[in-house]
This record gives structure tokens, sequence and C-alpha cells, in this order.
């Protein structure tokens, strides 16, 4: 069943990434395949890096909800860190998740 499972995903290449930062992330932690070192898909790294959103975070840019927000950019920080890439984009996403969770503590209590 492995041998199945790697000889599809070899013959699909990089496909459709969908917008889901939670989704790609996941993805991203795929070791390659052959051995190789990186991940089997580098596409997806791309794709966080040009997708963080100015507050450092990841997630949908028209709709905002704290638990979407921190699940995306925590799943997206944990890929990045996996690889040991692009730390500046690991801590402006720390960061924010640190922020959000302050946040939501203070309205909770309020």
């Amino acid at each position: 069943m492995i041998t199945a499972i790697r000889t599809a995903l070899r013959s699909i290449g990089d496909g459709e990434i969908s917008i889901s930062g939670y989704d790609t992330a996941m993805v991203a932690l795929v070791k390659r395949l052959d051995g190789g070192v990186g991940p089997e898909f580098p596409s997806t790294i791309t794709w966080i890096i040009q997708n963080q959103l100015p507050d450092g975070s990841w997630g949908d840019e028209a709709f905002f909800m704290v638990s979407d927000r921190i699940i995306n950019t925590l799943a997206c920080v944990v890929a990045l860190a996996s690889w040991n890439i692009y730390a500046d984009k690991c801590e402006e996403g720390k960061s924010l998740v640190v922020y959000l969770i302050k946040l939501s503590i203070y309205l909770y209590y309020e």
C-alpha cells in the first residue's frame, strides 16, 4: 500500500494548492519521497511565504475569526520551522498568535 501511495504522489507533481493555509502547511510537511532533503512539494513553501498577511498571520484576508487565524498561522509556522527556514516569518506568526490569544483572554474576562 505504501508503494502505491508513493507512486500516486510522484505521478501528480505539485498539483493545485487550495487557499487554505492549514491544508497547505500540512502538505508542506511531507518529506521528499526520494530520500532527499526538503519538502516533496516545494511550491507549498512558496505559497506560505507569499501569502503571509501584513499582520504576520495566515488565513483568509476577507474573513476574520480568531480561532481560524490562530490555527492557520500555527500550521504555517510549524511547516516553516520544521524545515528550519524563514525564521523571521515564523517569529512574525508566533508574535501574532500570542497577541490574539492575549486579546481573546482579555475580551473573555472583560
